[in-house]
C-alpha cells in the first residue's frame, strides 16, 4: 500500500550532484546592479544606523547625566567634610 519514494527524490541537497549549478534560464536574466539602486540601499542603511545610534544615545544619556551629577554631589560632600588642619 505505501510506496517507497525513489532514491533521487529523497537525496539531501549535499548529496544532489546538481546542487549549486546555476539555472540557465535565470542566468540569462541577470543584469548589473545600477549605481542608483546601490546608492539608495546605502542611504537607507546609513539612515537606519543613524536612527539606531541616536535612539540608543537618548536612552543612555539620562543615566550618564544622573551618574555625573551623583559623582559631583559625592565629591562636594566629601570636600565639605574634610578639614585642612585635621
Amino acid at each position: 500500500m505505501s510506496e517507497q519514494p525513489s532514491s533521487s527524490s529523497t537525496a539531501l541537497p549535499d548529496e544532489d550532484p546538481r546542487a549549486g549549478e546555476p539555472i540557465t534560464e535565470l542566468k540569462e536574466l541577470e543584469r548589473d546592479t545600477s549605481a542608483f539602486f546601490v546608492r539608495g540601499v546605502r542611504r537607507k542603511i546609513h539612515r537606519r544606523t543613524t536612527t539606531s545610534q541616536l535612539l540608543s544615545f537618548s536612552w543612555q544619556m539620562p543615566g550618564m547625566a544622573f551618574a555625573a551629577l551623583g559623582n559631583m554631589v559625592v565629591h562636594i560632600l566629601s570636600a565639605l567634610t574634610i578639614r585642612k588642619g585635621d
